[in-house]
């Protein structure tokens, strides 16, 4: 799977804002579709298990699902309002464990109820410390989908991805305005820039050049850029 290592600058500084708002549930959206929103979701969770957390990743969108495809797991009927232990993926008992998109071509009525979305949280969230909800994009008008406005409605904070050169301010504004009128805590606007990377970005691809038989240069150089703030900063 692609993904953003663990120590990457700009994941560091989601986790910490997250971190220090207290938030246990996570929801992530993109504002439309290619926002990287599975990446980063899947990312965060990963960040969060090096913090030593039990974590529940769960992809809730069922028509571009992720996590059965790029981690080679089942998909599963299951519904709104339990646990649904069954159809979790638990590579080992500690660290990251994975709930599928469940097997439908509409979603169930159960997810179109707000509370019984809630209560699955709260269940989780008796077994994990921290879940981390990979939802459809925000902008999306199907009402075959999971509705992501319930999902970000009850969980602690809400992600928004936005991707650089791509995302319209009238699109952001209006996905904004989805997110307050759900009563949803947008704790923040992730930009994804990975068609425009940093100079830290760039030096990093080229520390993949040096000599496969002397690894610990390349190591040591790409820890060096990957700290510096100066070489990661965005304006």
């Amino acid at each position: 799977m692609n993904t953003l290592p663990v120590n990457y600058v700009e994941l560091e500084t989601i986790f910490h804002s997250l971190e220090k708002g207290g938030y246990r549930s996570i929801s992530l959206s993109g504002a439309h579709n290619e926002c990287g929103t599975s990446m980063t979701a899947y990312a965060l969770a990963k960040r969060y298990q090096a913090n030593g957390y039990r974590v529940l990743l769960a992809d809730l969108n069922i028509h571009h699902p992720s996590l059965d495809t790029q981690l080679g797991i089942a998909r599963q009927e299951w519904n709104a309002g339990g646990n649904n232990q069954t159809a979790i993926y638990a590579p080992s008992e500690a660290g990251t464990h994975f709930l599928s998109a469940p097997i439908a071509n509409t979603a169930s009525l159960s997810f179109r109820d707000p509370m019984l979305i809630r209560q699955s949280i709260d269940t989780w969230l008796e077994t994990y410390d921290r879940v981390v909800m990979d939802t459809t994009p925000i902008s999306t008008h199907n009402y075959r989908d999971i509705p992501t406005n319930l999902i970000c409605a009850a969980a602690d904070a809400s992600l928004l991805m936005i991707k650089s050169e791509q995302t319209t301010q009238m699109v952001l504004q209006e996905c904004c305005e989805k997110l307050s009128k759900a009563n949803a805590n947008l704790a923040g606007i992730v930009m994804n820039d990975v068609s425009f990377p940093s100079l830290a970005d760039e030096m990093i691809r080229e520390t993949e050049r040096i000599p496969h038989y002397i690894p610990w240069v390349k190591q040591a150089l790409q820890r060096a850029i990957r700290s510096s703030t100066l070489l990661n900063f965005r304006a």
